[in-house]
């Protein structure tokens, strides 16, 4: 079955196709899709900020690194482009010329220069220069020039290039020129040099203190002194070649054809490189050619750009031979895996047509390993297990589906790893044989390594999952073995496992793992998944001769560098090579000299420059581009070009939801940007994981002053950081004069709940004088009512009063009117007495009667009962004896008795007792008391008294 297989095999070899390759520079491609306007790139200029502008068909092609955008002059083809030193784009095209200046939302307007001309006369602008006082505009047939803000014109016939050196303006026509003022002036000994029709120059260029010119028809002249010098005979291969623009970056002569891509020339060394659509070109129509600061050059094609990475980490790679799986040097020959076979060439560095890489023919099918050992190529894959020993080359027999093979140093057997487990391989007559497969080790294993400290096997695919496994001495059997999948590191995913500082670490899906051998267990690598970013997946890793670290996370290959003088590794966040270029899970990294990694790629494989990966970018340039306000048609509201846009946006609170562009000019994929993004203000976020995105979104911000910070890194050791600065304005309700409104409104408010609470007050106030009235008007009804009641029983007092003392008058009148009747009636009985006596005899007895007579008549005027009668009678009758005597002062006292003893109705008969008078003794006082009041004859003198004194 062996020996069918190998004669298959041999079969295949001799109808096995000539496949070749070569290794190419990396070049970045791109179509007129991808910048979306003309077929057609005349000229390339890169600004003092990095980024590139193009003169294209469609306009002036501006790109930041990130995104392409074309500018339009007034529906001409451009041909030419130029920055100028006063912050313009000087612009060229057909029949007119003008520049590009940005407006303040970093678009670019044009403004044409060349209005005032005739347009038959301008012609076609092929190339612009900037001087110090002076900007150029070359056309056919004359020279424009800006100076002062005015344009001049040089005439000058059949104008075919044209170059600026130390400030002076160079033309090639027939011959060489040089401007002088206003006019132009041939050089001496440059007549022949030019005819415009078989040769004329397609560069100028100043180099060891002479003109270097460059023809069409690659030629190469020194000028110096009036004298024309041809250089020393350039590579036969380039001689004769139709050119038709050039580049010069001090070191190297970049050449571009019509029909045949481009050479490099190395003027020191006399090395070409060809470059064409066999190793990157998208076409070989190359119409102009620039080098940018980093030295990568730009190629404008017939249709299309290209960007030549000559400083690229990334550097040149093998296309065309399929997946790159495995490398290896041996015996001086590099030796390539891949899914179409094995490859091999002398060395993979230098880059002219004879650096071959050719198909080993006794090689198919896919390749997975390839190993030396014991002096000899192994290579592993679909087919088998292939051997190169010295020259001579041969297939393994009846093996399939090698993974990889692994030496002991203690046996001369070596072990297998197949699709169907472990087998034994033993060298018989000087070639491998398979031996028998090793009992109990069933397993497939894709990934196979050798533990540091012992003999145990680590094998791990992802069905079969991860085992460590304990061979006996002789090889041919297990003896232990056991699995190590668990919760934490499922099986079913694959894994890498590969010893790092004498440590076993598994690379997974779930992190990091490092075996411990005194648990026997897997456990999670916290200490280097810290220093590689954190706990992520992880599909390879490995450590190079000098400990640094590779390892591919999210689709990319990154590094973690070690310092020997530090002992300590770091990393570089800005490391980040070949993203989305490798093979998932097939990864696969080796050392070649010089500090040189050959890795594979989807397309082949790459070298990546250690050396080169140190040198700092000369200028990369991140920037804020564009702020967009996000809604059914997002508005850009701010942007920025080449000139700075520091003003402060800012933003209604309505559209307070913004979507901001940034990017860094960053021209080698193969190192790609990624962006770190952060927000200060109301609200604020850390630092967000490294990503591609170009792009960040808010929404909903609340107001207040932001400023937002991103930063990337490309392959140098610094990050670069940019920020902007926004202001989110606070909604109409919360702006200064809506306060305003409110303060005026509370106090409005106020001073109308003041007015209100006054007139509440007021109202309160006058319901409370008016309560106050009411009660007081109540309160003096009442007092009034209690006031009658109380005159009433004042009165009611008064008139028992007077009652009383009427009664008392009455009975005080009737006592005396009874005492004097009584004391009359002794009076007449002592009259009697006394008259019944002799007066002879009885002289003495008639003298005391005539004393007792006396008391008693003393007794009758003047008793005490009068005084408290005129008092009584007063009370009654309101002081009738007062105003009786003031009215009539010439009353006598008995006059005023009568007086009241008339007015209180006494009849005579009663009053003449009182007076101790007789009855007409009364009349004779009242007739008399008539006269004195004055009553005429015929007045009622009781009446009249009745009513005196009311």
């Amino acid at each position: 079955m062996g020996k069918r297989i190998a004669i298959l095999l041999l079969f295949l070899c001799g109808c096995w196709p000539a496949v070749e390759a070569r290794w190419q520079r990396p070049i970045v491609n791109y179509a007129r899709q991808m910048y979306a306007a003309g077929s057609q790139n005349w000229a390339i200029e890169q600004h003092d900020n990095g980024w590139i502008y193009v003169a294209n068909n469609k306009g002036l092609l501006e790109y930041d690194g990130v995104r392409w955008s074309t500018y339009p002059i007034r529906n001409a083809k451009t041909r030419a482009v130029k920055k100028g030193n006063d912050g313009r784009i000087y612009i060229g095209g057909l029949g007119q010329f003008g520049y590009f200046v940005p407006n303040s939302l970093g678009e670019l307007d044009y403004v044409c220069l060349s209005d005032s001309l005739n347009q038959r006369e301008v012609g076609n602008i092929w190339h612009i220069h900037v001087s110090r006082d002076r900007v150029y505009f070359q056309s056919d047939h004359a020279v424009f020039y800006l100076e002062n803000d005015r344009i001049h014109r040089v005439p000058c016939r059949d104008i075919t290039y044209s170059a600026l050196i130390d400030d002076q303006l160079y033309i090639a026509a027939k011959g060489l020129f040089l401007l002088n003022g206003d006019s132009v002036v041939r050089l001496a000994g440059t007549e022949g040099l030019v005819d415009n029709v078989s040769r004329r120059v397609v560069g100028l260029y100043a180099y060891e203190g002479k003109l270097l010119i460059v023809s069409n028809r690659a030629e190469l002249f020194d000028y110096s002194d009036g004298v024309v010098t041809p250089w020393p005979v350039v590579e036969e291969g380039l001689r004769g070649r139709h050119l038709h623009c050039s580049a010069f970056d001090g070191r190297q002569l970049a050449l571009g054809s019509m029909q045949e891509g481009i050479w490099i020339l190395r003027l020191h060394s006399g090395e070409v490189e060809h470059i064409s659509t066999r190793n990157g070109l998208q076409n070989e129509s190359v119409l102009s050619l620039a080098f940018d600061c980093d030295g990568n050059l730009w190629a404008g094609l017939d249709n299309g750009i290209d960007c030549i990475l000559f400083s690229s980490p990334v550097g040149p790679g093998c296309v065309g031979i399929g997946s790159g799986y495995a490398s290896v040097f041996y015996r001086d020959k590099l030796y390539l895996g891949t899914n179409q076979g094995v490859f091999t060439g002398d060395s993979p560095f230098p880059l002219s047509d004879d650096s071959r890489v050719v198909a080993v023919c006794s090689t198919i099918g896919q390749v997975f390993s390839l190993v030396v050992c014991k002096d000899e190529l192994f290579c592993g894959g679909t087919m088998g297990l292939w051997v190169l020993s010295g020259e001579r080359a041969y297939t393994v027999p009846d093996i399939r589906g090698v993974w990889r093979v692994m030496a002991f140093a203690d046996s001369d057997k070596m072990l297998a790893a197949t699709y169907q487990g472990l087998r034994i391989l033993q060298k018989r007559n000087g070639r491998w044989e398979a031996g028998e497969m090793v009992k109990d080790g069933r397993f497939s294993a894709k990934v196979l390594c050798r533990e540091p400290q012992t003999d145990a096997l680590w094998m791990a695919n992802k069905e079969g999952g991860i085992h460590r496994v304990l061979l006996n001495a002789e090889r041919d059997s297990v003896v232990w073995h056991k699995c190590y999948n668990s919760s934490a590191l499922p099986q079913g995913n694959n894994v890498y496992i590969s010893p790092i500082d004498g440590k076993l670490v598994v690379a997974s899906r779930q992190g990091l793992f490092c075996y411990n051998s005194s648990k026997d267990t897997l456990e999670h690598y916290d200490e280097l998944e810290q220093l590689m970013g954190g706990r992520t997946v992880y599909t390879y890793l490995r450590q190079d001769a000098d400990r640094n670290i590779w390892y591919v996370s999210g689709g990319a290959l990154k590094l973690l560098r070690y310092d020997p003088l530090a002992h300590c590794y770091y990393r570089n966040l800005d490391e980040v090579y070949l993203k989305d270029w490798l093979i998932e899970d097939f990864e696969h990294v080796d050392n070649l000299a010089d500090d040189r990694m050959i890795i594979g790629t989807e397309e082949g494989f790459s070298l990546l420059d250690l050396p080169q990966i140190r040198k700092n970018k000369t200028l990369l340039n991140l920037q804020i581009r564009r702020v967009y306000l996000k809604g059914l048609q997002d508005s850009l509201v701010y942007g920025r070009s080449f000139l700075p846009n520091d003003s402060r946006l800012k933003i209604p609170y309505k559209h307070n939801s913004i979507r901001i562009e940034y990017g860094v000019n960053n021209y080698d994929k193969s190192v790609p940007a990624f962006y770190s993004c952060r927000l200060d203000g109301p609200v604020s976020e850390p630092w967000s994981r490294l990503a591609e995105e170009t792009r960040k979104e808010y929404t909903l911000l609340p107001e207040g002053k932001y400023t937002f910070y991103v930063r990337t890194g490309t392959g140098g050791e610094e990050m670069l950081t940019t920020s902007f600065s926004f202001e989110v304005l606070p909604p109409w309700y919360r702006t200064w004069w809506s306060y305003l409104l409110y303060l005026t409104l509370a106090c409005a408010f106020f001073y109308w709940l003041y007015r209100k609470q006054l007139a509440v007050r007021r109202h309160l106030l006058m319901q409370q004088e008016l309560e106050f009235l009411r009660q007081k008007e109540a309160l003096e009804q009442e007092n009034s009512l209690k006031d009658k009641q109380i005159d009433s029983l004042k009165e009611e007092n008064l008139q028992a009063e007077l009652h009383h003392k009427s009664e008392e008058l009455a009975l005080t009148t009737l006592n005396i009117v009874r005492k004097n009747e009584m004391l009359l009636e002794i009076k007449k009985e002592v009259l009697g007495i006394s008259h019944s006596i002799s007066e002879e005899n009885l002289v003495s007895l008639r003298r005391k009667t005539l004393r007792l007579l006396s008391q008693i008549d003393t007794n009758i005027e003047h008793d005490e009962d009068l005084q408290a009668f005129q008092n009584n009678f007063d009370a009654v009758h309101h002081d009738f004896f007062h105003r009786l005597e003031e009215a009539y002062p010439e009353l006598s006292h008995k006059d005023k008795m009568l007086c009241a003893y008339i007015k209180m109705n006494l009849l005579s008969k009663e009053i003449a007792p009182l007076m101790n008078i007789s009855l007409r003794g009364v009349e004779i006082s009242r007739y008399r008391l008539r006269k004195k009041l004055g009553l005429e004859e015929g007045g009622n003198l009781s009446e009249f008294l009745q009513k005196f004194g009311k």
